[in-house]
């Protein structure tokens, strides 16, 4: 059987890893609003034929993972409220829902860590095409 201070630990690292969360979903925010820059930017030249495809493939995982980040925020802000009941002591310490949460936040995470990187790349890659391409004119 774990402690009390071994359990208020827990839900302290809890704490903490959910705030480093929260910046990186708010880094993605910005982000996001920045690769909509870029794409209206250049959406003209990229709406020739020959970036269509490419770009339709860009702006569906754009929406994709700002889709999953709405969801994960919504999530995140839950278990940040429930991590702080549980630190003022105003709920009763219900530590395996808080690590179950927890876990199933930290995949979350890695997920859209990973989607966020492919789509980047993806959308750089056309754009860096693109002006390649006009450097080619």
């Amino acid at each position: 059987m774990q402690t009390r201070e071994e359990l208020s630990a827990r839900t302290a690292q809890y704490h903490a890893s959910a705030i480093d969360w929260a910046s990186d979903l708010e880094f993605f925010k910005v982000e996001t609003v920045f690769f909509h820059r870029l794409l209206d930017d250049y959406f003209i030249r990229l709406s020739a034929p020959e970036y269509v495809q490419k770009l339709r493939i860009v702006e569906r995982e754009l929406l994709e993972m700002e889709n999953d980040r709405y969801e994960l925020d919504k999530l995140l802000l839950e278990h940040l409220n429930a991590i702080e009941l549980t630190i003022m002591n105003a709920v009763s310490e219900k530590n395996e829902d808080l690590e179950v949460m927890h876990i199933r936040l930290g995949y979350l995470m890695t997920e859209l860590m990973r989607k966020f990187r492919l789509t980047k790349k993806a959308l750089f890659a056309v754009v860096e095409e693109l002006l390649n391409d006009d450097m080619l004119f």
